[in-house]
């Protein structure tokens, strides 16, 4: 019996590895769409949330930037969701379906949470000094939109599509 008998015959039985050309694929694409949805979360966090603005010339009192609103929280959920992204090209259902909730997870605090405060006038410290004091949603609204929707639809397109089919053998070498 040789040495080698003991190894995989195949390297289906090892799980399928992300390769460049894998990204030509469908779940390639798609994994593409999540992981550029956590580049935005992470763009989101130190892009302007809201910016207070005073009287009817809209004059810049301060800004507030998503990480300083939530403590940098989706730098994390961005980091997490590269992850399942990677999972999820490797057909891990379980990575897809962590996509979706993450996703779903951003959605919400960016509507519930965030959206809010980019409507306020009443509790503003400047509501003291300035009648006219107010908050204006700055592009860190936008861009935490964007990517909790780019990371949800990506996981919801996988879960959709199924496991990516292995590649035939040899077609990924050279």
């Amino acid at each position: 019996m040789s040495a080698s008998a003991r190894e995989a015959a195949s390297d289906y039985s090892k799980g399928i590895a992300p390769h460049p050309r894998d990204f030509a694929t469908s779940h390639g694409l798609l994994a593409a769409v999540a992981l550029a949805g956590a580049v935005l979360l992470v763009a989101a966090e130190l892009s302007p949330l809201y910016t207070v603005v005073v009287g009817a010339l809209e004059t810049e009192r301060r800004s507030v930037s998503g990480g300083s609103s939530h403590g940098y929280a989706l730098v994390l959920v961005a980091l997490a969701a590269a992850a399942m992204a990677f999972g999820a090209l490797r057909g891990a259902r379980g990575a897809a379906l962590a996509l979706v909730a993450l996703g779903a997870v951003v959605l919400l605090v960016a509507l519930a949470i965030d959206a809010p405060k980019t409507r306020r006038s009443s509790g503003l410290p400047e509501a003291v000094a300035f009648a006219d004091a107010r908050a204006r949603a700055g592009s860190g609204l936008s861009l935490e939109l964007a990517g909790g929707a780019a990371v949800l639809l990506a996981g919801a397109l996988m879960l959709a599509l199924g496991a990516p089919r292995p590649l035939a053998r040899g077609s990924r070498d050279g």
